[in-house]
Parts: C-alpha cells; structure tokens; sequence
C-alpha cells in the first residue's frame, strides 16, 4: 500500500471533495477531511488549520457541537498569526453557527456580524449568502419574522448572483416556513416546491432532507396527514442516512404532530421522546422545549391528568430557563443587529461610492486608451522622420537640435506606450499559465542590456526551485521589468553597480525581494513614489508611470508592495503575490 506524502495538490483536492460531497455522504467528507488533516499536520499549518475547519463545519452539521466549536477554535489559532482572513471567517462562521443552534443566539449573532464583514471585504458571495441565512434564522428565533423574511431574501439574492443554486434552495426552505406562519399556505408551498425541485437537480440529498421536512410542514398545516407523514418519513430516513442528527430531532417532533393531528397517540408520544431524548444529547434546547410542549398536549388530549401535570411541569422549568436566557439574548442581539444594519446601509453606500469612481475610471481609461492609440501614428511617422534627417544632414548644430527633438520624442512614445500597457491592464482578461520565474527574470534582465550603466552591474539571483504559482504571465512580467529596471536605472557612479532579485514561496504567497545599492528614495518623496507622473529625480530619463503602473499590476493580483530605501544607501522592494485566489477551497 503506497504511503501518502503531503503536497498542497494532494490536500487542496481532499479538501474540495470533501466540501463537495457534504450534500450527499456527510461521513465520506469527515474521512476525506481527516486524511487531508493527517498528511499536513507536521507539513503545513494553514492546510492543517483549513482541514480542522472543515472538519468543524461537518460536525456542526451532524450535530455534534462541542466537538465543532473545539476543531474550529483550533484552525482559529493557527489562521490569526498567518492573517488568513477567509480561513478566520470560516472558522468563526463554524463556531457562530454552533453556538446559535444550542441558544446561544447573542455569541452567535455576534460572531456571524465579523464574518459578514470579512466575506464582503473578500467579496465572498457564496458564504455571505450562509451567513445571512443565519441570521435570519436567529431572527426567526426572536419572533421577528419580517427581519427573517428579509435576511433570507437578501440571502437569495446574494446566491443568485452567484448562481449557487443550493444556497437559494436552502433560503427557500425556512422562508417557506415563515409564509406558513403568515397563513399564506399557497405562497409556502409553492416555495418549498421551487426548493425540492432545485434539490432534486442538483442531487443535493441533505438539502432535499430538509425541504421534503418543509413540505411536510405545510402539508401537515392543511390537515393531509398522509401526505405529511410521507414527506417528513422520507426526510427522517436521509438524515439517518447522512448522520445530520439536528435534522433528525427536527424530524421526529414534527413526526409526532402528524400522528397527534390524526390521534395516533401511541405512536406520537414515540416519537416526541425520541425528539426529546435526541435534542438533550446534542443539548439543542429549542428542539426540548418543543417536544416536551408536545408531550404535555398528548397527556392532555389523552385525559390523563397526573402526566400533564407532569409534562407542563417540565415544560415550564425548560421554557423559564429557555425564555430567561432568550430575554437577555434578544436584547442583547439587538444591539448587534442595529451594528449589522449600519455595516450595512454603510457597505451599501460604498458598492455606490465605488460604482460612481468605477465608472468614472472606465471613462478616463477609455479616454487615455484612445488618445494613445492615436498619437501612436503621428509619434511613429515623426520618429521615422529623425531617421531621414540623420541621412540627410550633415549640419552638427542641426543635428544637436534633432537629437533634442529625438529624446523628448522617445519620451513621449514610452508615456504612450505605458498608458496604452496600464489601460490594457485594467480591463482585458489574461490567461493565466505557470510562473517560471527563473525564465522570466533572465528575460527581463536582458531587456535592459542597451542601458548605459547595464554591463557594469554586478546582478545576484536567488530563485527557488519550488515555486508553484499560476497567474497571468504579461502582469508578473510588467512586475520584474518595473522592478529591475528601477534597480538599474538608479545606480549611482560611485559604487560598484549591485542588484539582487531574490524570489521564493513563503506559505501561500510568492516573496519577490528586488535590492540595490543605488540612489535610494528622500524620506519626504517615499509616500508618492506610486503617484501616477511623480518622478524623484528628474536627471533620470523617464515617464513617472513605472512604479504606479507596478502598484497596479500588484494590486491586480491581490498582493501588496512595501519599500525601505535610504538616500546613497540603496533600496529595497518586496512584493508578496497570493499563491491561489481567495473563494472557497
């Protein structure tokens, strides 16, 4: 039997797989992510941490939430030093979400408010869709089912945009609830309807579970007995299969109140204490103080005195324990939730703000791409124009005053050139391909040897051997030709001529380290050098669009650019590029 060996290929798919399959073999996604948290355990930290997360989240699902909370906080350990803030709002979300199902709604509630945040700032829309759909869970929790209905519509609309048909039928699901409540009994049955129906097409069988659960609400709501035993029977029967115990518990109560509603008492007092007995093992406290309801209605109806007495005895210590916890947490949560709607009107305005400067920015893009493509003919007809004077005059002086002409020329044509590379840039889709940065480096060096200064540097390079990263060729490349040819352009005549390129892979992110030991940068220039124009030495030839064009090309690719340089000392650039993208792994 061949032994596994750690690669972040061999856990990225792991890992995949077993978020893929969650919907339809829950314990196939606990082995999956157990292997994926064996092989990096001792390998790598963050694909630990993302496969303890995982494994959280799975255990959530089936119920078991202690074990959840403690897997999760485990991942959050690891992912806070690394500043992983997807891996810490995913691990938050798994924790927020074990702590509301066992009423703890203000913790939750509160933790949910950070991963919101966190997701829009990533624009993560599939799990903002799961968190608003938490949240308005917790809404329903406190009686406020127009905030619910609200949460969940915003839910669908998140996860239309995305087209994450699984998260729009998982909104569907408890919406439906809310019209039943509302007694618009054909509005509620018309939207499980559209959530079973996307289930089936996606084969999402948990999912299914709880929809055939909601249908069977409504079912039961009209009074058709048979036709709600036979949708919450099937939803009983997956969620054993799949090991989802929450769904279980919900099962089995709303089982019992189909026999109560049809009188089969017997069978219904069965199945109120399988609830009850299931929900105090998970310690889910909602499903307790339903069944034991239901328990004290059977004891009633059956006209046997002594056990509702018994029955509304318990009820009434669970429900003052229930109510005055929920008491304080309603308040509490409020206040959360007025947090949530400011983050959120304040998102909103700013979505605004960035689509006016977004639209704007297209209009002066457009602008310069057009202007630079037509001064691109009259630029090169005058740079061939110098050509044929050199051929025909012989005047020195004359000649002097063309050479003038001809270096502003060129100046001009590398500012064109260099709004047409940046325009292009911001707006045309690159193919991505795998980074030879050995390659590209000896490439971008050679590109400069024409410069005066090029033979007299003495270059050092570093690149490691093992770097495996993916992204759009021309953007890396504008990185490295920014970078060396600042380095080479900027020597001083003084010392010896120095530029090291160091490169290598630290965690999930490319370092790319570029040093020389030229001019460097005056303190009081360092805070604009990435202004677009800005130049901090006019004695050198150039267009003032190098390092803002660089800053762009950065930021393109979700990395960041620092720089420490000091005046006749030399300067240090450092980029660090993401390895992967930042949607879900």
């Amino acid at each position: 039997m061949d032994i596994e060996v750690f690669s972040e290929e061999t856990v990225e798919k792991l890992l995949a797989e077993a978020y893929a399959v969650r919907i339809n073999d829950l314990r196939k996604s606990i082995h999956l992510a157990d292997r994926a948290a064996e092989l990096s355990r001792h390998a790598h930290p963050v694909w630990f941490a993302r496969a303890l997360n995982q494994l959280g989240l799975f255990y959530m699902i089936r119920g078991e939430f202690a074990k959840a909370i403690s897997l999760a906080e485990q991942a959050l350990e690891i992912f806070e030093p690394h500043h992983d803030i997807k891996g810490i709002a995913d691990a938050r979300y798994t924790i927020a979400n074990a702590y509301y199902k066992t009423d703890n709604f203000h913790t939750g509630l509160q933790v949910l408010l950070d991963c919101l945040s966190s997701y829009r700032q990533l624009n993560d829309h599939h799990n903002e869709a799961r968190v608003l759909k938490s949240m308005g869970t917790i809404y329903e929790y406190f009686g406020d089912y127009q905030n619910a209905a609200d949460s969940y519509l915003r839910c669908i609309d998140v996860a239309t945009r995305v087209n994450d048909l699984n998260q729009v039928s998982n909104a569907y699901n408890p919406l439906s609830g809310i019209y039943l409540k509302e007694g618009k009994h054909e509005l509620a049955f018309e939207t499980i309807q559209k959530s079973i129906d996307i289930k089936e097409a996606t084969k999402d069988q948990r999912g299914l579970a709880f929809a055939l659960y909601g249908r069977g609400k409504v079912h039961l709501r009209l009074k058709e007995y048979a036709k709600a035993m036979e949708d919450l029977k099937q939803a009983l029967h997956i969620h054993r299969e799949m090991g989802d115990q929450t769904g279980e518990g919900l099962a089995l109560n709303k089982l019992g109140l189909t026999c109560f509603g049809s009188k089969n008492y017997d069978e219904a007092e069965v199945y109120f204490n399988a609830a009850a007995d299931l929900a105090r093992k998970l310690n889910i406290r909602y499903i307790v103080f339903k069944a034991n309801y239901n328990l004290y209605l059977l004891a009633n109806a059956r006209g046997d005195t002594k056990e509702a007495l018994i029955r509304l005895q318990q009820y009434v210590d669970i429900k003052e324990a229930v109510i005055n916890s929920r008491t304080y947490n309603i308040i509490k949560s409020y206040e959360s939730i007025k947090k949530i709607e400011a983050l959120e009107h304040e998102a909103q305005a700013q979505r605004d703000r960035n689509e006016i400067i977004e639209k704007k920015n297209d209009e002066l893009d457009s602008f310069f791409y057009r202007i630079s493509h037509d001064l691109k003919g009259p630029i090169a007809s005058m740079l061939g124009l110098y050509n044929l004077v050199r051929l025909e005059i012989r005047d020195e002086t004359a000649l002097g005053y063309f050479e003038l002409y001809q270096s502003q020329l060129v100046r001009i044509n590398n500012i064109v050139t260099d709004l047409i590379n940046l325009t292009r840039m911001n707006h045309e889709g690159l193919a991505k391909a795998r980074i030879n940065f050995r390659m590209l480096v000896v490439d971008c060096i050679l590109s400069y040897h024409y410069l005066a200064n090029f033979r007299k540097i003495r270059f050092t390079k570093q690149i490691d051997d093992d770097i495996r990263y993916t992204s759009e060729l021309p953007i890396v490349n504008t990185i490295l030709q920014n970078l060396i040819e600042n380095a080479i352009k900027y020597q001083r005549s003084e010392s010896e001529p120095y530029v090291g390129i160091f490169i290598r892979q630290v965690d999930d992110h490319v370092q790319i380290r570029v040093e020389d030991n030229g001019q460097g940068i005056r303190e009081q220039d360092r805070s604009r050098i990435f202004d677009m124009f800005f130049r901090a030495n006019e004695g050198i030839q150039g267009t003032g669009l190098g390092l803002y064009i660089l800053k762009r090309a950065v930021e393109r690719l979700n990395g960041r650019v620092t720089v420490n340089s000091e005046i006749n000392v030399g300067s240090v650039f450092e980029i660090l590029l993401p390895c992967q993208d930042t949607s879900l792994h």
